[in-house]
């Protein structure tokens, strides 16, 4: 259950280093879905942009912190480049003391939207926006770091937010964010892991996943290892069987996919086997349709002799 009760402060003053010209100054108003009280307002949404990473906004719900919101308010529109989080509460000793964002939405005031990822790290992370004007946006936490914990103690906390706009150079990240060749906004591909990449066979491999997956394409089954391809095989036949009587197996068979804005983080290797998270979203043309599907899924792979093949993912009994 959210908690649905705004608590405002103070107006904040945001400096906003231009090009050109003068610095000039920002109103923005902050409110939160709730935050964690104490006598010193040791979490108080203030701590969202204070300047100092080591202080943060801890949400006060009993929850894990999915459905928990920020929201940044202005006297005029103006146009969002860039939202600079700095995730978890980044003072000393503190980030492992509480959950982080592991996804979540911007959500403008049109009720437009667009998703975005995480890692699970300290530092400055970008989220690329559309720039268009607005006078107030919202960012909606909808999955957490880390998962499955049952600790309600453990409150979700992020201890900075940066608004890069129009007329401030938003640090550089490749074409992430750049709008497509039709004029819709384009979700940045989710940051990659520069310290422990993902081998470039396992990426290979999963991108391939997706793209048959999507395609009912008939040697899908010969991405999972030997020894569970049966069980897998027989779970993707039947799905496709549900499509032919639906009537819409051959539209799914001549279905175009597009896994470039697939992002994968490494949780677990140990020479022969592999935890690989995939997360961001993928786009599938089928007929008049054109949509970008979201993601965020954990999967098992080991090595053989055929190389590396899916041994697990998470979720497997609702893929089919």
């Amino acid at each position: 259950m959210v908690n649905t009760r705004w608590y405002e402060i103070l107006p904040l003053m945001l400096a906003v280093l231009l090009w050109t010209g003068p610095a000039w100054a920002l109103n923005v108003n902050v409110r939160v879905s709730s935050f964690k009280v104490d006598l010193a307002f040791e979490y108080a949404p203030g701590n969202l942009m204070d300047g100092d990473p080591s202080t943060a906004w801890a949400g006060g719900s009993i929850s894990s912190g999915e459905g928990q919101w920020m929201e940044f308010s202005f006297d005029m529109p103006v146009r969002i480049t860039g939202l600079g989080i700095y995730n978890g509460h980044q003072g000393e000793g503190q980030f492992e003391k509480f959950r982080r964002i592991r996804s979540g939405r911007v959500v403008y005031p049109d009720g437009s939207e667009f998703p975005f990822w995480l890692r699970d790290e300290k530092g400055e992370q970008v989220i690329k926006c559309p720039g268009k004007p607005a006078k107030s946006l919202r960012i909606v936490v909808d999955s957490v770091f880390p998962e499955g914990v049952p600790l309600a103690r453990m409150k979700l906390a992020v201890s900075e937010v940066k608004l890069y706009l129009t007329l401030m150079s938003a640090p550089q990240d490749g074409d992430a964010g750049k709008d497509a060749a039709d004029g819709q906004f384009v979700p940045q591909v989710p940051p990659a892991d520069t310290i422990n990449p993902v081998p470039e066979e396992i990426k290979a491999l999963l991108r391939d996943f997706y793209v048959r997956q999507a395609s009912l394409d008939d040697d899908f089954y010969l991405l999972f290892a030997p020894h569970v391809r049966d069980r897998f095989d027989f779970q993707f036949e039947v799905f496709k069987e549900v499509q032919r009587q639906r009537g819409t197996f051959k539209l799914f068979r001549s279905a175009k996919v597009d896994p470039s804005g697939l992002g994968f983080e490494l949780v677990y290797m140990d020479k022969d086997v592999a935890e690989v998270r995939v997360f961001g979203s993928y786009r599938v043309q089928v007929g008049k349709l054109d949509k970008s599907l979201e993601d965020d899924s954990v999967f098992v792979l080991m090595k053989g002799r055929e190389g590396w093949k899916i041994l697990e993912l998470d979720g497997q009994e609702e893929d089919f």
